[in-house]
Protein backbone atom coordinates (compact mmCIF):
# COMPACT_ATOMS: atom_id res chain seq x y z
CA UNK A 1 0.00 0.00 0.00
CA UNK A 2 1.19 3.52 -0.74
CA UNK A 3 1.99 5.63 2.34
CA UNK A 4 3.01 8.87 0.62
CA UNK A 5 -0.60 10.10 0.71
CA UNK A 6 -2.90 10.95 3.65
CA UNK A 7 -4.52 7.52 3.56
CA UNK A 8 -5.35 5.41 6.59
CA UNK A 9 -5.38 1.63 6.06
CA UNK A 10 -7.34 -0.52 8.41
CA UNK A 11 -10.29 0.41 10.57
CA UNK A 12 -10.11 1.79 14.12
CA UNK A 13 -11.75 -0.40 16.73
CA UNK A 14 -15.27 0.55 17.67
CA UNK A 15 -18.09 -1.32 19.36
CA UNK A 16 -20.51 -2.91 16.91
CA UNK A 17 -24.02 -1.54 16.71
CA UNK A 18 -26.49 -4.43 16.97
CA UNK A 19 -29.33 -2.28 15.66
CA UNK A 20 -27.34 -1.14 12.63
CA UNK A 21 -26.16 -4.67 11.84
CA UNK A 22 -29.64 -6.16 12.18
CA UNK A 23 -31.15 -3.44 9.98
CA UNK A 24 -28.45 -4.00 7.35
CA UNK A 25 -28.95 -7.75 7.53
CA UNK A 26 -32.68 -7.32 6.92
CA UNK A 27 -32.03 -5.02 3.95
CA UNK A 28 -29.65 -7.49 2.35
CA UNK A 29 -31.86 -10.53 2.88
CA UNK A 30 -34.99 -8.81 1.60
CA UNK A 31 -33.97 -8.80 -2.09
CA UNK A 32 -31.27 -9.86 -4.55
CA UNK A 33 -31.70 -6.71 -6.65
CA UNK A 34 -28.44 -4.83 -6.04
CA UNK A 35 -29.97 -1.42 -6.85
CA UNK A 36 -32.62 -1.97 -4.20
CA UNK A 37 -30.07 -3.37 -1.73
CA UNK A 38 -27.88 -0.30 -2.19
CA UNK A 39 -30.79 2.13 -1.83
CA UNK A 40 -31.74 0.50 1.47
CA UNK A 41 -28.15 0.39 2.74
CA UNK A 42 -27.57 4.00 1.63
CA UNK A 43 -30.68 5.20 3.46
CA UNK A 44 -29.62 3.20 6.53
CA UNK A 45 -26.08 4.65 6.61
CA UNK A 46 -27.35 8.20 6.08
CA UNK A 47 -29.84 7.71 8.90
CA UNK A 48 -26.98 6.88 11.28
CA UNK A 49 -24.13 9.02 9.90
CA UNK A 50 -25.64 11.86 7.90
CA UNK A 51 -25.22 12.80 4.18
CA UNK A 52 -23.36 9.94 2.51
CA UNK A 53 -22.68 8.61 -0.99
CA UNK A 54 -22.66 4.81 -1.25
CA UNK A 55 -21.52 2.93 -4.36
CA UNK A 56 -20.70 -0.66 -5.29
CA UNK A 57 -17.92 -1.37 -7.77
CA UNK A 58 -17.78 -4.81 -9.42
CA UNK A 59 -14.58 -6.42 -10.71
CA UNK A 60 -14.89 -7.33 -14.40
CA UNK A 61 -14.26 -10.99 -15.13
CA UNK A 62 -13.65 -10.28 -18.83
CA UNK A 63 -11.18 -7.45 -18.14
CA UNK A 64 -8.69 -8.21 -15.34
CA UNK A 65 -7.56 -5.05 -13.58
CA UNK A 66 -10.79 -3.20 -14.40
CA UNK A 67 -13.98 -2.56 -12.47
CA UNK A 68 -17.41 -1.13 -13.16
CA UNK A 69 -19.62 1.01 -10.94
CA UNK A 70 -22.53 -1.38 -10.61
CA UNK A 71 -24.81 1.03 -8.77
CA UNK A 72 -24.54 4.28 -6.82
CA UNK A 73 -26.86 5.92 -4.27
CA UNK A 74 -25.77 9.53 -4.34
CA UNK A 75 -27.64 12.52 -2.81
CA UNK A 76 -25.24 15.08 -4.31
CA UNK A 77 -25.41 13.86 -7.91
CA UNK A 78 -21.95 12.44 -8.54
CA UNK A 79 -23.61 9.44 -10.19
CA UNK A 80 -21.25 7.20 -12.12
CA UNK A 81 -23.30 4.00 -12.54
CA UNK A 82 -22.20 1.89 -15.50
CA UNK A 83 -18.76 3.54 -15.76
CA UNK A 84 -15.78 1.22 -16.24
CA UNK A 85 -12.42 2.23 -14.80
CA UNK A 86 -8.95 0.74 -14.18
CA UNK A 87 -8.36 -0.41 -10.63
CA UNK A 88 -4.81 0.92 -10.71
CA UNK A 89 -4.77 4.41 -9.27
CA UNK A 90 -8.16 4.00 -7.62
CA UNK A 91 -9.05 3.72 -3.96
CA UNK A 92 -11.04 0.57 -4.75
CA UNK A 93 -7.92 -0.98 -6.30
CA UNK A 94 -5.87 -0.10 -3.23
CA UNK A 95 -8.47 -1.71 -0.92
CA UNK A 96 -8.58 -4.90 -2.99
CA UNK A 97 -4.77 -5.06 -3.14
CA UNK A 98 -4.46 -4.54 0.63
CA UNK A 99 -7.36 -6.83 1.52
CA UNK A 100 -8.63 -4.26 4.03
CA UNK A 101 -10.44 -0.90 4.03
CA UNK A 102 -8.60 2.16 2.77
CA UNK A 103 -9.54 5.72 3.79
CA UNK A 104 -8.72 9.06 2.16
CA UNK A 105 -9.44 12.45 3.70
CA UNK A 106 -9.13 16.13 2.78
CA UNK A 107 -10.34 15.50 -0.77
CA UNK A 108 -9.85 18.46 -3.05
CA UNK A 109 -7.21 20.06 -0.81
CA UNK A 110 -4.52 19.62 -3.44
CA UNK A 111 -3.73 17.72 -6.61
CA UNK A 112 -5.97 14.62 -7.08
CA UNK A 113 -4.42 11.53 -5.51
CA UNK A 114 -7.03 8.95 -6.45
CA UNK A 115 -9.33 8.46 -9.38
CA UNK A 116 -12.36 8.79 -7.09
CA UNK A 117 -11.20 12.22 -5.94
CA UNK A 118 -11.76 13.80 -9.36
CA UNK A 119 -15.37 12.61 -9.26
CA UNK A 120 -16.24 13.31 -5.62
CA UNK A 121 -14.41 16.50 -4.63
CA UNK A 122 -16.17 18.79 -7.16
CA UNK A 123 -19.53 17.59 -5.74
CA UNK A 124 -18.61 18.59 -2.18
CA UNK A 125 -17.39 15.30 -0.73
CA UNK A 126 -14.38 15.66 1.58
CA UNK A 127 -13.54 12.08 2.58
CA UNK A 128 -14.03 8.62 1.14
CA UNK A 129 -13.52 5.01 2.21
CA UNK A 130 -13.31 1.84 0.15
CA UNK A 131 -14.05 -1.62 1.59
CA UNK A 132 -13.08 -4.77 -0.33
CA UNK A 133 -15.93 -7.17 -1.13
CA UNK A 134 -14.50 -10.68 -0.89
CA UNK A 135 -16.30 -14.04 -0.65
CA UNK A 136 -14.37 -17.31 -0.17
CA UNK A 137 -11.15 -15.61 -1.23
CA UNK A 138 -12.68 -14.29 -4.44
CA UNK A 139 -12.47 -10.50 -4.93
CA UNK A 140 -15.84 -9.36 -6.25
CA UNK A 141 -15.46 -5.60 -5.97
CA UNK A 142 -15.53 -2.79 -3.44
CA UNK A 143 -17.99 -0.79 -1.34
CA UNK A 144 -17.35 2.94 -1.49
CA UNK A 145 -18.65 5.39 1.15
CA UNK A 146 -18.08 9.14 0.82
CA UNK A 147 -18.89 11.91 3.32
CA UNK A 148 -19.03 15.67 3.05
CA UNK A 149 -16.74 16.32 6.05
CA UNK A 150 -13.07 16.35 5.13
CA UNK A 151 -11.74 14.27 8.05
CA UNK A 152 -12.58 12.48 11.25
CA UNK A 153 -15.72 10.78 9.95
CA UNK A 154 -14.59 7.19 9.60
CA UNK A 155 -13.24 6.90 13.15
CA UNK A 156 -16.80 6.34 14.30
CA UNK A 157 -18.32 4.29 11.51
CA UNK A 158 -15.55 2.23 9.94
CA UNK A 159 -16.23 -0.85 12.07
CA UNK A 160 -19.95 -0.82 11.31
CA UNK A 161 -19.30 -0.13 7.62
CA UNK A 162 -16.94 -3.10 7.53
CA UNK A 163 -19.70 -5.36 8.83
CA UNK A 164 -22.07 -4.00 6.19
CA UNK A 165 -19.40 -4.57 3.51
CA UNK A 166 -19.22 -8.25 4.49
CA UNK A 167 -22.99 -8.53 4.11
CA UNK A 168 -22.89 -6.75 0.76
CA UNK A 169 -20.16 -9.10 -0.48
CA UNK A 170 -22.51 -12.04 0.14
CA UNK A 171 -25.40 -10.17 -1.51
CA UNK A 172 -23.27 -9.34 -4.54
CA UNK A 173 -22.11 -12.94 -4.83
CA UNK A 174 -25.71 -14.17 -4.72
CA UNK A 175 -26.79 -11.56 -7.25
CA UNK A 176 -24.01 -12.52 -9.66
CA UNK A 177 -24.89 -16.21 -9.34
CA UNK A 178 -28.56 -15.43 -9.96
CA UNK A 179 -27.66 -13.36 -13.04
CA UNK A 180 -25.60 -16.27 -14.34
CA UNK A 181 -28.49 -18.68 -13.82
CA UNK A 182 -30.82 -16.32 -15.72
CA UNK A 183 -28.23 -15.93 -18.50
CA UNK A 184 -27.91 -19.70 -18.85
CA UNK A 185 -31.71 -20.06 -18.85
CA UNK A 186 -32.00 -17.50 -21.67
CA UNK A 187 -29.21 -19.25 -23.53
CA UNK A 188 -30.93 -22.62 -23.21
CA UNK A 189 -34.26 -21.15 -24.33
CA UNK A 190 -32.66 -19.54 -27.39
CA UNK A 191 -30.80 -22.76 -28.24
CA UNK A 192 -34.09 -24.64 -28.15
CA UNK A 193 -35.67 -22.05 -30.43
CA UNK A 194 -32.81 -22.40 -32.90
CA UNK A 195 -33.11 -26.18 -32.83
CA UNK A 196 -36.83 -25.92 -33.56
CA UNK A 197 -36.09 -23.55 -36.45
CA UNK A 198 -33.54 -25.98 -37.85
CA UNK A 199 -36.09 -28.77 -37.95
CA UNK A 200 -38.25 -26.83 -40.41
CA UNK A 201 -37.46 -27.01 -44.12
CA UNK A 202 -34.35 -25.00 -44.79
CA UNK A 203 -34.26 -23.41 -41.36
CA UNK A 204 -35.43 -19.91 -40.54
CA UNK A 205 -32.78 -17.99 -42.41
CA UNK A 206 -30.65 -20.44 -44.27
CA UNK A 207 -31.38 -23.08 -46.87
CA UNK A 208 -28.50 -25.49 -47.33
CA UNK A 209 -29.48 -28.55 -49.36
CA UNK A 210 -26.76 -28.25 -52.00
CA UNK A 211 -23.34 -29.80 -51.29
CA UNK A 212 -21.69 -26.37 -51.59
CA UNK A 213 -23.93 -24.78 -48.96
CA UNK A 214 -23.79 -27.81 -46.67
CA UNK A 215 -20.02 -27.48 -46.60
CA UNK A 216 -20.26 -23.75 -45.75
CA UNK A 217 -22.79 -24.36 -42.96
CA UNK A 218 -20.66 -27.15 -41.50
CA UNK A 219 -17.72 -24.74 -41.26
CA UNK A 220 -19.98 -22.02 -39.85
CA UNK A 221 -21.21 -24.29 -37.06
CA UNK A 222 -17.66 -25.30 -36.19
CA UNK A 223 -16.33 -21.74 -35.94
CA UNK A 224 -19.48 -20.47 -34.18
CA UNK A 225 -18.52 -22.29 -30.99
CA UNK A 226 -15.37 -20.15 -30.73
CA UNK A 227 -14.73 -16.40 -30.53
CA UNK A 228 -12.65 -16.48 -33.72
CA UNK A 229 -13.07 -13.56 -36.12
CA UNK A 230 -14.77 -14.62 -39.36
CA UNK A 231 -14.52 -12.95 -42.77
CA UNK A 232 -17.47 -13.83 -45.03
CA UNK A 233 -16.91 -13.33 -48.74
CA UNK A 234 -19.25 -13.69 -51.67
CA UNK A 235 -21.09 -11.85 -54.41
CA UNK A 236 -23.73 -9.25 -53.66
CA UNK A 237 -27.02 -10.84 -52.63
CA UNK A 238 -25.63 -14.22 -51.57
CA UNK A 239 -26.81 -13.76 -47.96
CA UNK A 240 -23.70 -12.73 -46.05
CA UNK A 241 -25.58 -11.03 -43.24
CA UNK A 242 -27.87 -14.05 -42.91
CA UNK A 243 -24.84 -16.31 -42.50
CA UNK A 244 -23.40 -13.93 -39.90
CA UNK A 245 -26.67 -14.09 -37.94
CA UNK A 246 -26.61 -17.89 -38.18
CA UNK A 247 -23.05 -17.97 -36.75
CA UNK A 248 -24.18 -15.70 -33.90
CA UNK A 249 -27.17 -17.94 -33.17
CA UNK A 250 -25.02 -21.09 -33.19
CA UNK A 251 -22.58 -19.44 -30.74
CA UNK A 252 -22.55 -19.13 -26.92
CA UNK A 253 -23.30 -15.41 -27.44
CA UNK A 254 -26.75 -15.99 -28.95
CA UNK A 255 -28.53 -14.47 -25.92
CA UNK A 256 -26.49 -11.25 -26.31
CA UNK A 257 -26.92 -8.52 -28.96
CA UNK A 258 -26.24 -9.00 -32.66
CA UNK A 259 -25.41 -5.56 -34.06
CA UNK A 260 -24.99 -5.06 -37.81
CA UNK A 261 -23.54 -1.99 -39.48
CA UNK A 262 -23.36 -1.48 -43.25
CA UNK A 263 -20.16 0.48 -43.71
CA UNK A 264 -20.82 0.99 -47.40
CA UNK A 265 -24.04 2.89 -46.65
CA UNK A 266 -22.35 5.45 -44.36
CA UNK A 267 -20.72 8.72 -45.44
CA UNK A 268 -16.99 8.55 -44.82
CA UNK A 269 -17.19 11.32 -42.21
CA UNK A 270 -19.67 9.35 -40.08
CA UNK A 271 -18.02 5.92 -40.05
CA UNK A 272 -15.84 6.61 -36.99
CA UNK A 273 -18.72 8.06 -34.97
CA UNK A 274 -21.02 5.18 -35.96
CA UNK A 275 -18.50 2.55 -34.89
CA UNK A 276 -17.01 4.12 -31.76
CA UNK A 277 -19.60 6.70 -30.72
CA UNK A 278 -18.91 10.28 -29.74
CA UNK A 279 -19.07 12.56 -26.74
CA UNK A 280 -21.22 15.66 -26.49
CA UNK A 281 -19.49 18.54 -28.28
CA UNK A 282 -17.06 16.27 -30.14
CA UNK A 283 -18.00 18.05 -33.37
CA UNK A 284 -20.58 20.48 -34.67
CA UNK A 285 -23.99 18.96 -34.16
CA UNK A 286 -22.92 16.51 -31.45
CA UNK A 287 -25.51 17.71 -28.92
CA UNK A 288 -25.37 14.56 -26.80
CA UNK A 289 -23.26 11.47 -26.25
CA UNK A 290 -23.87 8.73 -28.82
CA UNK A 291 -23.09 5.10 -28.13
CA UNK A 292 -21.23 3.43 -30.99
CA UNK A 293 -21.95 0.05 -32.53
CA UNK A 294 -18.94 -1.55 -30.82
CA UNK A 295 -20.29 -0.56 -27.42
CA UNK A 296 -23.85 -1.58 -28.29
CA UNK A 297 -22.58 -5.05 -29.20
CA UNK A 298 -20.75 -5.52 -25.88
CA UNK A 299 -21.08 -9.16 -24.86
CA UNK A 300 -22.42 -10.13 -28.27
CA UNK A 301 -21.49 -9.97 -31.94
CA UNK A 302 -20.69 -7.03 -34.22
CA UNK A 303 -21.21 -7.62 -37.95
CA UNK A 304 -19.22 -5.29 -40.22
CA UNK A 305 -20.81 -5.42 -43.66
CA UNK A 306 -19.07 -3.99 -46.74
CA UNK A 307 -15.72 -4.06 -44.93
CA UNK A 308 -13.85 -2.89 -48.02
CA UNK A 309 -15.45 0.56 -47.71
CA UNK A 310 -13.85 1.44 -44.35
CA UNK A 311 -11.80 4.68 -44.72
CA UNK A 312 -8.08 4.30 -44.12
CA UNK A 313 -8.15 6.75 -41.20
CA UNK A 314 -10.73 4.59 -39.40
CA UNK A 315 -8.93 1.33 -40.19
CA UNK A 316 -6.13 2.24 -37.75
CA UNK A 317 -8.55 2.79 -34.87
CA UNK A 318 -10.54 -0.31 -35.78
CA UNK A 319 -7.39 -2.46 -35.76
CA UNK A 320 -6.41 -1.13 -32.32
CA UNK A 321 -9.92 -1.78 -30.99
CA UNK A 322 -9.82 -5.38 -32.27
CA UNK A 323 -6.44 -6.04 -30.72
CA UNK A 324 -6.99 -4.33 -27.36
CA UNK A 325 -10.76 -4.80 -27.05
CA UNK A 326 -10.85 -1.13 -26.03
CA UNK A 327 -11.35 2.24 -27.74
CA UNK A 328 -12.15 5.87 -27.01
CA UNK A 329 -15.27 7.63 -28.21
CA UNK A 330 -14.79 10.48 -30.65
CA UNK A 331 -13.96 13.49 -28.50
CA UNK A 332 -13.51 11.32 -25.40
CA UNK A 333 -10.55 10.51 -23.17
CA UNK A 334 -11.65 7.53 -21.06
CA UNK A 335 -11.07 4.12 -22.66
CA UNK A 336 -14.16 1.98 -23.19
CA UNK A 337 -13.55 -1.75 -22.87
CA UNK A 338 -15.79 -4.19 -24.72
CA UNK A 339 -16.15 -7.93 -25.14
CA UNK A 340 -17.24 -8.30 -28.77
CA UNK A 341 -17.02 -11.06 -31.34
CA UNK A 342 -16.32 -9.62 -34.82
CA UNK A 343 -17.83 -10.97 -38.04
CA UNK A 344 -17.07 -9.10 -41.25
CA UNK A 345 -18.21 -9.40 -44.85
CA UNK A 346 -17.30 -8.02 -48.24
CA UNK A 347 -17.86 -8.67 -51.93
CA UNK A 348 -14.73 -6.68 -52.86
CA UNK A 349 -11.31 -8.23 -53.56
CA UNK A 350 -9.48 -7.17 -50.39
CA UNK A 351 -6.15 -8.53 -51.62
CA UNK A 352 -6.30 -6.09 -54.53
CA UNK A 353 -7.26 -3.25 -52.19
CA UNK A 354 -4.26 -4.10 -49.99
CA UNK A 355 -1.97 -4.09 -53.02
CA UNK A 356 -3.41 -0.72 -54.11
CA UNK A 357 -2.82 0.74 -50.65
CA UNK A 358 -6.48 1.45 -49.88
CA UNK A 359 -6.81 -1.28 -47.24
CA UNK A 360 -4.33 -2.01 -44.46
CA UNK A 361 -2.63 -5.40 -44.72
CA UNK A 362 -2.46 -5.81 -40.91
CA UNK A 363 -6.22 -5.21 -40.59
CA UNK A 364 -6.91 -7.65 -43.43
CA UNK A 365 -4.92 -10.43 -41.75
CA UNK A 366 -6.46 -9.59 -38.36
CA UNK A 367 -9.97 -10.05 -39.79
CA UNK A 368 -9.36 -12.94 -42.18
CA UNK A 369 -8.62 -15.46 -39.42
CA UNK A 370 -11.37 -17.80 -40.59
CA UNK A 371 -12.62 -17.04 -44.12
CA UNK A 372 -15.96 -18.36 -45.37
CA UNK A 373 -16.88 -18.09 -49.05
CA UNK A 374 -20.55 -18.11 -50.00
CA UNK A 375 -21.17 -19.68 -53.43
CA UNK A 376 -23.40 -17.78 -55.88
CA UNK A 377 -26.92 -19.09 -56.42
CA UNK A 378 -26.04 -20.36 -59.92
CA UNK A 379 -23.56 -22.74 -58.24
CA UNK A 380 -26.15 -24.17 -55.84
CA UNK A 381 -29.12 -25.05 -58.04
CA UNK A 382 -30.32 -27.66 -55.52
CA UNK A 383 -31.25 -24.78 -53.20
CA UNK A 384 -33.52 -22.93 -55.63
CA UNK A 385 -36.66 -25.02 -55.00
CA UNK A 386 -36.49 -24.94 -51.17
CA UNK A 387 -35.60 -21.25 -51.32
CA UNK A 388 -38.59 -20.55 -53.56
CA UNK A 389 -40.92 -22.41 -51.20
CA UNK A 390 -39.45 -20.59 -48.21
CA UNK A 391 -39.79 -17.12 -49.74
CA UNK A 392 -43.30 -17.87 -51.04
CA UNK A 393 -44.45 -18.94 -47.58
CA UNK A 394 -42.80 -16.04 -45.76
CA UNK A 395 -44.01 -13.37 -48.21
CA UNK A 396 -47.53 -14.82 -48.32
CA UNK A 397 -47.71 -14.54 -44.52
CA UNK A 398 -46.76 -10.86 -44.79
CA UNK A 399 -49.56 -10.35 -47.34
CA UNK A 400 -52.08 -12.10 -45.10
CA UNK A 401 -52.77 -14.85 -47.63
CA UNK A 402 -52.15 -18.56 -48.05
CA UNK A 403 -48.94 -19.61 -49.84
CA UNK A 404 -49.73 -20.44 -53.48
CA UNK A 405 -48.80 -23.73 -55.09
CA UNK A 406 -45.66 -23.50 -57.23
CA UNK A 407 -46.04 -25.43 -60.51
CA UNK A 408 -43.21 -27.54 -61.90
CA UNK A 409 -42.94 -25.20 -64.92
CA UNK A 410 -42.17 -22.28 -62.58
CA UNK A 411 -39.45 -24.27 -60.82
CA UNK A 412 -37.86 -25.11 -64.18
CA UNK A 413 -37.84 -21.44 -65.20
CA UNK A 414 -36.25 -20.46 -61.89
CA UNK A 415 -33.56 -23.13 -62.25
CA UNK A 416 -32.76 -21.98 -65.79
CA UNK A 417 -32.03 -18.39 -64.72
CA UNK A 418 -28.43 -17.32 -64.03
CA UNK A 419 -29.37 -15.14 -61.01
CA UNK A 420 -26.78 -12.35 -61.18
CA UNK A 421 -28.47 -10.84 -58.11
CA UNK A 422 -28.31 -14.20 -56.29
CA UNK A 423 -30.69 -14.97 -53.40
CA UNK A 424 -31.81 -11.34 -53.10
CA UNK A 425 -32.91 -11.32 -56.74
CA UNK A 426 -34.80 -14.60 -56.26
CA UNK A 427 -36.66 -13.14 -53.28
CA UNK A 428 -37.61 -10.06 -55.31
CA UNK A 429 -38.89 -12.17 -58.20
CA UNK A 430 -40.99 -14.29 -55.83
CA UNK A 431 -42.45 -11.17 -54.21
CA UNK A 432 -43.50 -9.79 -57.60
CA UNK A 433 -44.93 -13.18 -58.51
CA UNK A 434 -47.10 -13.29 -55.38
CA UNK A 435 -48.44 -9.80 -56.03
CA UNK A 436 -49.40 -10.68 -59.61
CA UNK A 437 -50.68 -14.21 -59.01
CA UNK A 438 -54.50 -13.97 -58.95
CA UNK A 439 -55.24 -17.38 -57.48
CA UNK A 440 -53.84 -20.29 -55.52
CA UNK A 441 -51.17 -21.08 -58.11
CA UNK A 442 -48.01 -19.02 -58.48
CA UNK A 443 -47.65 -17.24 -61.83
CA UNK A 444 -44.11 -16.19 -62.58
CA UNK A 445 -43.78 -12.67 -64.04
CA UNK A 446 -41.24 -11.83 -66.73
CA UNK A 447 -37.80 -10.90 -65.47
CA UNK A 448 -34.57 -10.06 -67.23
CA UNK A 449 -31.88 -12.61 -67.94
CA UNK A 450 -31.81 -16.07 -69.53
CA UNK A 451 -34.91 -18.12 -68.79
CA UNK A 452 -33.78 -21.28 -70.50
CA UNK A 453 -30.59 -23.35 -70.70
CA UNK A 454 -30.07 -21.98 -74.20
CA UNK A 455 -29.90 -18.50 -72.75
CA UNK A 456 -32.83 -17.12 -74.75
CA UNK A 457 -35.53 -15.10 -73.06
CA UNK A 458 -39.15 -15.97 -73.68
CA UNK A 459 -41.04 -13.60 -75.95
CA UNK A 460 -44.64 -12.64 -76.53
CA UNK A 461 -46.89 -9.79 -75.57
CA UNK A 462 -47.43 -10.90 -71.98
CA UNK A 463 -43.75 -11.69 -71.42
CA UNK A 464 -42.53 -8.39 -72.80
CA UNK A 465 -44.75 -6.28 -70.57
CA UNK A 466 -43.10 -4.25 -67.82
CA UNK A 467 -43.89 -5.09 -64.23
CA UNK A 468 -46.18 -2.08 -63.70
CA UNK A 469 -48.02 -2.71 -66.97
CA UNK A 470 -48.49 -6.38 -66.11
CA UNK A 471 -49.84 -5.48 -62.65
CA UNK A 472 -52.29 -2.97 -64.18
CA UNK A 473 -53.48 -5.59 -66.66
CA UNK A 474 -54.12 -8.21 -63.96
CA UNK A 475 -55.99 -5.72 -61.76
CA UNK A 476 -58.11 -4.49 -64.67
CA UNK A 477 -59.06 -8.04 -65.62
CA UNK A 478 -60.09 -8.83 -62.04
CA UNK A 479 -62.21 -5.68 -61.83
CA UNK A 480 -63.88 -6.42 -65.13
CA UNK A 481 -64.68 -10.01 -64.14
CA UNK A 482 -66.17 -8.86 -60.82
CA UNK A 483 -68.26 -6.07 -62.34
CA UNK A 484 -66.21 -3.47 -60.50
CA UNK A 485 -66.84 -5.00 -57.08
CA UNK A 486 -64.02 -5.32 -54.55
CA UNK A 487 -65.76 -6.98 -51.60
CA UNK A 488 -67.69 -10.20 -51.44
CA UNK A 489 -66.99 -13.77 -52.52
CA UNK A 490 -67.09 -12.76 -56.20
CA UNK A 491 -65.28 -9.45 -55.73
CA UNK A 492 -61.92 -8.58 -57.24
CA UNK A 493 -60.11 -8.96 -53.87
CA UNK A 494 -61.31 -12.56 -53.51
CA UNK A 495 -60.40 -13.32 -57.14
CA UNK A 496 -56.87 -12.03 -56.60
CA UNK A 497 -56.58 -13.61 -53.13
CA UNK A 498 -55.68 -10.20 -51.67
CA UNK A 499 -57.02 -8.22 -48.68
CA UNK A 500 -59.43 -5.53 -49.96
CA UNK A 501 -57.34 -2.73 -48.46
CA UNK A 502 -54.25 -4.00 -50.31
CA UNK A 503 -56.17 -4.15 -53.56
CA UNK A 504 -57.48 -0.61 -53.11
CA UNK A 505 -53.94 0.68 -52.59
CA UNK A 506 -52.76 -1.06 -55.77
CA UNK A 507 -55.72 0.35 -57.74
CA UNK A 508 -54.81 3.85 -56.66
CA UNK A 509 -51.17 3.27 -57.57
CA UNK A 510 -52.11 2.06 -61.05
CA UNK A 511 -54.70 4.79 -61.58
CA UNK A 512 -57.60 2.35 -61.96
CA UNK A 513 -61.17 3.21 -60.97
CA UNK A 514 -64.04 0.88 -60.25
CA UNK A 515 -67.13 1.23 -62.44
CA UNK A 516 -70.35 2.26 -60.70
CA UNK A 517 -70.76 4.09 -57.38
CA UNK A 518 -72.70 1.28 -55.79
CA UNK A 519 -69.98 -1.19 -56.67
CA UNK A 520 -67.43 0.90 -54.77
CA UNK A 521 -69.37 0.93 -51.55
CA UNK A 522 -68.08 -1.13 -48.66
CA UNK A 523 -70.59 -3.82 -47.60
CA UNK A 524 -72.34 -3.18 -44.28
CA UNK A 525 -70.82 -4.85 -41.21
Amino acid sequence: MRHDLPVHPGAPHCPPSADLFEEALGSVLATIDMDEVLQRIGALIRHHYGPTRVAIHRCLADAPGWAETLTADDPLGAGGSGVRFPLEGSLAGAALAAGEPVFAERLGAGAPRWREETLLAPRGYGSVASFPLVVNGRALGALEIAHAPREGVFAGCACHAGQIARLLAIALSNSLMFDEVRRLARLLKRENEVLREETTRGGRRYVAESPAMRAVMDQARRVAATDTTVLIRGETGTGKEGLARAIHEFSPRLAAPFVAVNLGALPETLVESELFGHEKGAFTGAVARQTGKLELADGGTLFLDELGDVPLAVQVKLLRALEERAFTRLGGAEPVRVDVRILAATHRPLEELVAAGSFRADLFYRLAVFPLVLPPLRARLEDIRPLARYFAARLAARMNRRPPRIPEAVFRRLEAHSWPGNVRELANVLERALILSPGDELVLPPFEGPLSPAGTAATGSAESLTFDARMREVLAQALEASGGRIYGPDGAAARLNLPPTTLQAKLRKCGLKRSGRSAARRPPR
